[in-house]
């Protein structure tokens, strides 16, 4: 993975194709947590279903497909404490917050008039990037982001970002560090048993998924700042 650099027309970054599935897939799973399961576009595109992980997904010894790792690692009990107008799944109520804290009944109110124009804004900008990623604009299979589309870019990627971080626990800037210090050194944390180390792997996996899309995010944000500082 490469940082994104000014170009022609916008913002390139060179990808390994494997690198481009695995984040493609993420920002799929995210537009399916919001209720919309992306799909094969005109230009052939693979279908979000059928895009497969590589084995850093894959626990060792009894190999899990593709879907099956994903959603072992993105899916856990909803909090006990969620506010009464929230998605059931906290990875869902962190993509769509409530409107108010204060009043429960003002806060559903609002979800119930704005949730759907929400969602749906989400899904465009999450499909945006997924269509890029599955077939880059750029030579050689660099992913482009076109001039005027990096607001759609960053907030994609916050949301992918957001459902990673609550999967992984991060609720501030110790457990953030804690997720980058894995990042650094998977494997450190594992223990003995299959299906620990199985936990661990694929724990280790998302960690470093977050760390990579943070960076990758940040640099999006001094490609832009370095056409604008050049102009």
């Amino acid at each position: 993975m490469q940082a994104f650099v000014p170009v022609t027309g916008g913002h390139a970054s060179r990808l390994q194709p494997a690198e481009r599935t695995v984040i493609a897939r993420l920002v799929a799973d995210t537009a399916e947590l919001l209720g919309t399961r992306l799909s094969e576009n005109a230009s052939g595109a693979p279908a979000a279903a059928d895009t497969q992980l590589p084995d850093l997904l894959y626990a060792q010894g009894s190999r899990l497909t593709g879907d099956d790792a994903v959603l072992a690692a993105l899916d856990f009990d909803p909090a006990a404490d969620a506010a009464p107008d929230a998605p059931a799944d906290p990875a869902l109520a962190r993509l769509l917050p409530p409107m108010s804290h204060d009043d429960a009944t003002l806060a559903a109110e609002l979800r119930a008039l704005t949730e759907d124009s929400v969602r749906a804004g989400k899904v465009t900008r999450l499909e945006t990037v997924w269509r890029e990623l599955c077939v880059p604009a750029g030579p050689k299979g660099a992913v482009v982001v076109r001039r005027g589309q990096e607001g759609t870019w960053l907030s994609a990627l916050t949301d992918v970002r957001l459902v990673l971080a609550t999967r992984l626990g991060i609720q501030g800037e110790d457990d953030a560090e804690d997720v980058y210090e894995r990042a650094r050194r998977p494997g450190r944390l594992r223990t003995s048993g299959a299906q620990a180390d199985r936990d661990e792997e694929v724990t280790d996996a998302l960690a470093t998924m977050y760390a990579a899309l943070t960076w990758w995010q940040e640099s999006l944000l001094e490609s832009m700042q370095r056409r604008r500082r050049a102009h």
